[in-house]
């Protein structure tokens, strides 16, 4: 999966590539996995060269989108620290109906640096207990959803909300936005903007 996250990578785009290798991010993958929702933030983090990769609750297989086949590279029980948490939107009963992800999700969200989640992965985290306290956005079919966890300020508006810990983000394209603030935020404006140069995406 690493390598089709960067097929083609400039050394360095950022020009933070010290800090950033420092860094692990994890993307989380399962079955009914919303294709753009982990590509998008795969991209930035991949060009931004961080160091990627996929984890799932077992190295099986799962389909994507109804078509791409993703062999994760790490299972739950195996992978390695983690810096930076994705979690996509998609069929995202597949994380929180499952108790083994959603103990792991607690657990590695409470060590990780940052935790960004797209689309309806913020229903995983709002079922985690995560964001009470907190402001948070996801798409606007799961605005609804959402809406249910009283402890949560739901701001549909807007594209990304950073709580600091916790970063959520509206659906599908929007994570490419709240990866580029991540890495802003961590590398600076400079390797943001280097970076949504080299995608050819508008940026801020």
């Amino acid at each position: 999966m690493r390598a089709i996250l960067a097929i083609v990578i400039v050394a360095g785009v950022g020009g933070s590539a010290v800090g950033a290798q420092q860094r692990n991010v994890a993307i989380v993958v399962y079955p009914g996995v919303e294709l753009l929702d982990f590509a998008g933030p795969g991209e930035v983090f991949a060009a931004a060269d961080f160091n990627v990769f996929t984890v799932a609750a077992t190295k099986d297989p799962i389909v994507s989108q109804g078509f791409l086949r993703i062999t994760p590279e790490h299972a739950i029980a195996d992978a390695p620290k983690i810096d930076i948490l994705v979690i996509p939107g998609g069929h995202a009963a597949s994380l929180y109906d499952d108790p083994k992800m959603m103990a792991w999700l607690k657990t590695r969200v409470a060590a990780t640096e940052l935790t960004m989640s797209v689309c309806n992965g913020a229903v995983v985290l709002a079922r985690a207990g995560l964001l009470d306290g907190l402001r948070a956005t996801s798409h606007y079919g799961a605005i609804a959803a959402l809406k249910k966890f009283p402890r949560i300020t739901v701001v549909p508006e807007e594209r990304f909300v950073d709580n600091g810990h916790i970063v959520t983000t509206q659906g599908v394209s929007a994570g490419i936005d709240g990866a580029l603030h991540v890495v802003e935020r961590l590398l600076g404006a400079n390797s943001a903007r280097e970076v949504a140069h080299y995608m050819m995406y508008r940026w801020p």
